[in-house]
């Protein structure tokens, strides 16, 4: 009886481990989630990485981390780099929770119909509201499920209620299942007071081991595959290392069939042109005097469809 016990208790942190998420749903291994963000003149990227799974209050839990890379025009000049405060989630059945104020609370219900409703936490980017508890009420309006490469991905849209002295938030779009909000992965609140950390806008790609890299297409509230980004990756055309993680000369693999004639044209978020080169074999991108934040590279020949690249300068 002993050794039993002993090794119930020996399997315990084996099987926290093995319970702490469900990958079909959210935080499969790499998952990697990169928006936008402006706050006045400042402009850049906020990216939140799947880090590790942890224990909580004795549950199993997954540490997003965050980080946020910016620029400021006119110019443009280097901004902030920074790491804002880890966001805690954990997986409990068809639900995703977050951890707020010293407990878990719902943000996603997969498992939700149209009325159905619960309490979550308003965020502000940088973190929490300060004051006590600010909170929303989740309202679901539709529910129903999007094919992207042969995945199904549940999803709900709803609208955001204020209960007592909250502050007003919003939610846009659906939330899919592993990519969560189409624009940032938590309810944001419009009147937080004190933080005043800019705005989160949608997210420009999701990718993960073994599931398709996504976009979103503002406007649509739905996500989309099959753009050039994803045709890019069909065909072999890619940067590395990408994020650049500092690096000042990145390393270009071009797909086959793009001749001498082709052309590789950088731009930033706004659409301007900061590089031109020709796309001669295995090209070098020299990324030193660029400002942190996520470009389009494009690669173009005539006669073929343009391939686009999106890199990340960190």
């Amino acid at each position: 009886m002993k050794h039993l016990l002993l090794s119930l208790l020996l399997a315990l942190p084996l099987a926290l481990r093995a319970q702490s998420a469900n990958p079909a749903m959210w935080c499969p291994a790499g998952a990697t989630w990169t928006y936008g963000y402006a706050l006045f003149a400042e402009r850049g990227t906020i990216t939140v990485r799947y880090a590790r799974d942890t224990v909580v209050a004795g549950q199993p839990a997954q540490v997003l981390t965050r980080q946020l890379n910016s620029v400021y025009y006119p110019g443009p000049t280097p901004g902030a780099n920074l790491y804002w405060p880890v966001v805690i989630t954990r997986v409990v059945g068809r639900r995703v929770e977050v951890w707020a104020y010293g407990q878990f609370y719902t943000l996603y219900d997969f498992g939700a119909l149209p009325g159905s409703t619960w309490p979550t936490v308003l965020a502000s980017p940088a973190n929490a509201c300060p004051q006590a508890r600010s909170m929303a009420q989740v309202v679901v309006d539709s529910v129903g499920t999007q094919q992207l490469a042969g995945h199904t991905l549940r999803w709900f849209r709803a609208h955001l209620l204020p209960t007592g002295a909250s502050t007003q938030g919003y939610w846009h779009g659906r939330v899919y299942e592993q990519v969560g909000g189409t624009e940032y992965m938590q309810p944001l609140a419009l009147d937080c007071p004190v933080v005043d950390a800019g705005v989160i806008g949608p997210v420009f790609s999701f990718r993960a081991t073994g599931c398709p890299t996504t976009s979103f297409v503002p406007g649509s509230g739905t996500l989309v595959l099959g753009s050039a980004q994803a045709r890019a990756e069909a065909a072999g055309f890619a940067v590395y290392p990408n994020p650049s993680a500092g690096a000042g000369v990145l390393r270009v693999a071009l797909p086959a069939g793009f001749g001498p004639a082709a052309q590789l044209r950088l731009l930033d978020l706004t659409g301007r042109l900061v590089l031109c080169q020709p796309a001669r074999s295995e090209p070098l991108l020299d990324v030193r005097g660029l400002a942190a934040g996520i470009y389009s590279l494009q690669l173009s020949t005539q006669g073929a469809a343009s391939l686009v690249c999106r890199v990340v300068l960190e």
